[in-house]
């Protein structure tokens, strides 16, 4: 989503939900924010995924320390956020990422973990959980 859909949006859920449009301008002006930080430049929708990152992440400490938080922002914030793999999706790429370096003369041991980990972030960014991805490398380089 573009800033001009966000903001369309955001006028569209006056009407209807006022709590969604609250949570959507919140994302807009952390949007905002970055791009002003980043050199005064026009927001992109990278910067959108990450104020929408950012904003669900920072909803998560205020309900984990008893402090007030919208549940509404967890659902917008998903709404702009990639699509994350399954736990076997992971486990398929993980397999195919360490059959190509062993293809390439590589020697499977745990120190390909970096190099591993490294074509998972390079072919599918931040659309996996990296705790589980880890734990999947450790596990398949171990054995």
């Amino acid at each position: 989503m573009n800033i001009k859909e966000l903001r369309k949006e955001i006028l569209k859920s006056k009407r209807d939900n006022k709590e969604r449009s609250n949570s959507l301008s919140i994302i807009l002006g952390t949007s905002l924010t970055i791009a002003k930080n980043d050199g005064n430049r026009e927001v992109t929708e990278e910067d959108i995924i990450m104020a929408a990152k950012k904003e669900k992440k920072m909803t998560q400490q205020a309900k984990d320390s008893g402090a007030p938080y919208s549940e509404m922002m967890f659902i917008v914030s998903e709404e702009f956020l990639p699509k994350m793999m399954t736990e076997e999706e992971l486990k398929e790429n993980i397999t195919s990422i360490i059959d190509n370096l062993i293809k390439d003369g590589e020697i499977k041991t745990p120190r390909l973990m970096g190099r591993v980990m490294g074509q998972l972030k390079k072919n599918f960014g931040d659309s996996y959980d990296g705790k589980i991805a880890s734990n999947i490398v450790k596990g398949a380089l171990i054995n």
